[in-house]
């Protein structure tokens, strides 16, 4: 079987305009070259990208299997980088416990009503000593804040008014996202953080860039929060988490503990 590749270049085209809008290029990249060394001398390695869309968001060397689920019958047909397709919702459809050694999920957790749910759904399909990588926003930032207390259409709106060619989905932003709370249930379930980062998307940047006044306003607000805490609040420009998270090998775990003389 093939391995994973974007070499379609309609496929690649679309990565490259939405990594752009994003503003997180550099950040696949960076996760990318994190996983392949992580998943370095392992062979028959099989990928899951849950919420796939129409297409990939990272490149992985080793892989030999891919699998993409999604919501859209639409966005599935006009993936044509994995190798199997299901249509289904991460938060109830029965993936396979342990059957895959990396697990994608990237821009999907705020859409969903029951995150938690997806959460653990994904965490039971991760094989022991295999990757969840997943992307999704900051709450606590100034696109995160005011994406939770705003409707639907004024997002469209405003993706109209800045000229984007990409249109908003509906999103629920729990506070079951938080990076935090995340980052703690994936613990609580056997999951350690190999990577974490917060970083400014595109959207935010080019709203500051066009709107100086609009940047002046976040800049004090940025500074007054940073006084409040003590330094603690991330910068409220970093809008967008992401996470590589390794699951335990609990059997290797448990023999490494074990008293020689038992052999």
């Amino acid at each position: 079987m093939r391995q994973v590749s974007v070499s379609d270049l309609a496929a690649d085209r679309r990565i490259h305009m939405w990594r752009e809008f994003m503003g997180t290029r550099s950040l696949h990249d960076v996760i990318s070259e994190k996983a392949n060394l992580l998943l370095e001398g392992r062979s028959n390695v099989t990928l899951l990208e849950a919420g796939c869309g129409s297409a990939s968001r990272f490149s992985f060397t080793t892989v030999v299997k891919s699998v993409g689920i999604d919501i859209s019958k639409e966005q599935l047909a006009r993936n044509n980088v994995v190798q199997e397709k299901i249509l289904g919702d991460i938060q109830n459809y029965p993936l396979t416990r342990e059957g895959f050694d990396i697990v994608v999920c990237w821009d999907v957790l705020e859409h969903l009503s029951r995150p938690r749910d997806g959460l653990l759904n994904l965490f039971n399909a991760v094989k022991p000593d295999g990757l969840l990588i997943l992307g999704f926003p900051n709450l606590v930032s100034f696109k995160g804040i005011v994406t939770k207390i705003t409707p639907l259409w004024l997002h469209t709106c405003f993706y109209r008014h800045m000229k984007y060619r990409f249109r908003p989905f509906p999103t629920y932003l729990r506070l079951a996202i938080l990076p935090n709370r995340v980052m703690k249930l994936a613990h609580d379930n056997g999951f350690s953080i190999v990577f974490s980062r917060l970083v400014e998307g595109g959207v935010t940047k080019n709203f500051r860039d066009r709107f100086w006044f609009m940047n002046l306003i976040c800049s004090l607000v940025d500074k007054v929060s940073q006084a409040v805490s003590f330094g603690k609040c991330p910068p409220l420009y970093l809008d967008n988490c992401a996470l590589i998270l390794k699951k335990e090998n609990k059997k290797a775990a448990h023999l490494s503990r074990r008293d020689p003389n038992e052999f």
